[in-house]
């Protein structure tokens, strides 16, 4: 196992919680988690600037960037308000350090055992040009092509991206799992083609959206505040997902014209398989 990958697994063992646990029933966990047995809550927060690290690695939930950007977004661009974190345009959360040198405080996505995550996002208004996303990337894909697997050619890389929701595509979620593979920069890539959701959404409106992966089924489902949407399986999903392990994503984007907006973030949560060695998550602050 490669370094970061050792180390996103093993922040899990390595921080022990200092608060109250979570105690959950399965009336209170999420039905995208319970519908595959992912009981155990390994993630749990309220994010806020205080989470958000002013540098690109250290001991911190979040991060401001990624790691192919050349000047990732200052801190300015997010900000406590209406007991959410808010981001502006522009602004781009991780929860993986930039340079994958140490784990952060939020452990990774266990590709193996399966996860269910949520976001609970809504936005300052409805215009179609705001491209707000949540979405998921393993950390295996990084400057050092750590995707990279036996027998495969030199210079190739395989991994998934899970996109949880994204604003501005159609009238409702937007979910979609990207399949890549090849040698930057000829990548090749193959998604769902059922990604898009006719219900209209409010997105002025607290909205909860969810996405679980199943390695068994080799499957993803998308839920929207409870409510199952659809699914993926493969050649969609890749088998290589089981082996790569996930972090979290959060930006405000725009489709083109830029226009200001705010995207607030509240609450959230991801689960896994109750036999996990991932420590429990904390219970957050109401």
């Amino acid at each position: 196992m490669n370094l970061p990958v050792a180390l996103a697994m093993g922040l899990g063992l390595a921080v022990a919680p200092v608060l109250a646990i979570a105690q959950e029933t399965e009336a209170t966990i999420p039905p995208g988690a319970v519908a595959l047995g992912y009981t155990k809550c390994i993630i749990d927060e309220r994010p806020a600037v205080v989470d958000i690290a002013p540098g690109k690695n250290g001991a911190f939930k979040w991060f401001s960037g990624q790691w192919y950007s050349r000047n990732p977004p200052s801190l300015d661009h997010y900000q406590d308000k209406d007991g959410c974190l808010t981001l502006k345009p522009g602004g781009n959360l991780v929860s993986a350090p930039l340079d994958f040198s140490a784990p952060g405080l939020l452990p990774a996505l266990p590709g193996a055992d399966g996860f269910y995550v949520e976001f609970e996002v809504r936005l300052s208004d409805n215009d179609p040009d705001h491209w707000p996303a949540v979405w998921l990337m393993p950390v295996e894909h990084n400057g050092k092509q750590q995707d990279h697997y036996p027998n495969d050619p030199p210079g190739f890389e395989r991994w998934m991206e899970l996109d949880v929701d994204e604003g501005g595509f159609g009238p409702g979620l937007t979910g979609t799992v990207h399949s890549c593979t090849d040698i930057w920069p000829h990548y090749q890539h193959i998604q769902n083609p059922n990604n898009v959701v006719r219900t209209p959404l409010d997105r002025t409106q607290t909205h909860v959206f969810g996405a679980s992966y199943d390695p068994c089924r080799q499957s993803v489902t998308w839920w929207v505040d409870g409510v199952r949407q659809m699914e993926a399986t493969a050649p969609h999903v890749p088998e290589i997902a089981t082996q790569q392990h996930f972090y979290l994503i959060v930006s405000a984007q725009s489709h083109g014209k830029k226009l200001d907006y705010l995207m607030f973030l509240g609450r959230v949560r991801a689960y896994t398989l109750p036999s996990s060695p991932i420590p429990a998550a904390e219970k957050p602050a109401p």
